[in-house]
C-alpha cells in the first residue's frame, strides 16, 4: 500500500465512509478507491482537493507531508553540507548536494549546491572529455537555477558560478550575457551603513573585517600572469601584513612564488626557480601549520588585530594538505630541468 492509499484508507474508516460511500462522493467507482488503497494506483490529482475537503483535512496532511518533519530533514541535510566545508570533503559535499536534490527536486538552492560541486569536482578528473562533460553538466544545473530560483542570493549564486565555468569553456559571450543579470548592489552596502553608527572597538572590528575581505578581493585581481603582478601581489600583502604573520594569506603566497618559479624556468634561470619553490614550500608548510587544528588566531599586523576568530571557520575544498597540493602541482608544471636536483627531490619527498 503506498502512502496515500493508507492514509485515505485511514480517513475513510475515522470518517466512518464504506469505499462505496466514499466513491458515490467523488464520483468514481469504489473499485477505484480500492486500488488506491491497495496501493495498485493513486487518485487522480484534480481529487486531491476533494479528498482533503471531504476528509477535513489539508492536503499536506492528507499526502503524508508532514512540515515539522521536512523542516527537520532540510536542517540536517543544511548541517551536513556546512560539515563539508571544516573538513574540506568535496565527494561528501557533493553526495550530500545531491540527496537534497532528490528528497526536494523543486528547491534551487540545492539544484546550486549540485551545480557548484560538480563544477568543483571536474577538476579532479584525469581525462579532458569527462572533465569537459562535468563543467558542461554544472552549466546546465546552474541554468536551471537561474531560470527557477525566486530567492535573489540563490540565483545570484548561480549567475556566478555559470560565468565562471562558461568562461572556462571558451565561452565568453555567452558568459557576458549571464554576467549583466547579476543584481546590482545598493549604493552602500550593509555594513558601510553600519560604519555610521559605530564607534570604538566595534567600529575597528568591522573596519579590520572589511579591509581583509576587500584584501581578498584585491589579491585575487592582481593575477600573477607576469614577475611584476608577482611582484605587486606580494607588496599589497606586506602593506598590511608587515610583521610576516600571513596566517591563511600564506595560500597566495604559495600561488605567487609557483608562478615566479614557472617565470624563471621560461627564462633558463634555474637558481632563482629553485630559490622561488623552497620559498612556495614554505608559505604551504606555514599554511598548513596554521591550520593543522580547530583553534582560536588573531593576526598581529595592526590592521587585521582587533578580531579573534577560529580556524574552524576557514571553509576547506579539499582533503590534502597545501604542501601535497603544491608537490602534485610542481610535478606536473614545467619543472623537468630540476628532477636531477637533490634540492628538488627533498622537495618532492
Amino acid at each position: 500500500m503506498n502512502d496515500i492509499g493508507k492514509r485515505i484508507k485511514e480517513l475513510r474508516k475515522k470518517n466512518d465512509f464504506t469505499q462505496e460511500k466514499l466513491a458515490d462522493f467523488l464520483g468514481v467507482s469504489y473499485k477505484a478507491v480500492s486500488k488506491w488503497e491497495c496501493g495498485v494506483s493513486v487518485p487522480d490529482i484534480s481529487l486531491i482537493i476533494s479528498l482533503a475537503k471531504l476528509f477535513r483535512v489539508s492536503t499536506d496532511d492528507l499526502l503524508g507531508v508532514n512540515v515539522a518533519d521536512e523542516d527537520a530533514r532540510r536542517d540536517e541535510i543544511e548541517a551536513m553540507y556546512k560539515k563539508t566545508w571544516e573538513t574540506g570533503d568535496l565527494e561528501e559535499r557533493h553526495r550530500v548536494a545531491k540527496i537534497g536534490v532528490a528528497e526536494f527536486p523543486g528547491d534551487m538552492k540545492y539544484v546550486g549546491w549540485l551545480g557548484w560541486t560538480t563544477a568543483m569536482l571536474s577538476f579532479s578528473y584525469a581525462d579532458d572529455e569527462t572533465y569537459r562533460a562535468e563543467q558542461e553538466k554544472a552549466i546546465k544545473l546552474f541554468e536551471r537555477v537561474i531560470e527557477n530560483a525566486m530567492d535573489e542570493r540563490i540565483k545570484a549564486s548561480a549567475i556566478q558560478g555559470i560565468v565562471q565555468y562558461l568562461s572556462f569553456r571558451g565561452r565568453d559571450a555567452e558568459a557576458f550575457e549571464y554576467a549583466k543579470q547579476y543584481p546590482e548592489n545598493y549604493s552602500m552596502s550593509r555594513e558601510d551603513v553600519m560604519l555610521t553608527c559605530l564607534h570604538g572597538e566595534e567600529k575597528k572590528i568591522l573596519t579590520q573585517k572589511m579591509l581583509d575581505r576587500h584584501l581578498s578581493d584585491m589579491l585575487n585581481l592582481i593575477e600573477c600572469k607576469s614577475m611584476e603582478a608577482c611582484i605587486a601581489q606580494e607588496q599589497v600583502i606586506n602593506a598590511i601584513i608587515p610583521d610576516g604573520n600571513y596566517l591563511y594569506y600564506n595560500t597566495f603566497l604559495v600561488d605567487n612564488y609557483v608562478s615566479r618559479a614557472v617565470f624563471y624556468m621560461r627564462d633558463n634561470e634555474t637558481e632563482k626557480a629553485m630559490d622561488a619553490l623552497k620559498t612556495a614550500h614554505k608559505f604551504a608548510i606555514d599554511y598548513d601549520s596554521f591550520l593543522s587544528d580547530h583553534q582560536t588566531y588573531r593576526f598581529t599586523s595592526p590592521f587585521l588585530n582587533a578580531e579573534e576568530r577560529n580556524t574552524a571557520d576557514i571553509c576547506r575544498s579539499g582533503t590534502s594538505t597545501h604542501k601535497e597540493d603544491l608537490i602534485e602541482r610542481v610535478k606536473r608544471s614545467g619543472f623537468d630541468a630540476l628532477k636531477d636536483r637533490e634540492d628538488f627531490k627533498a622537495l618532492l619527498k
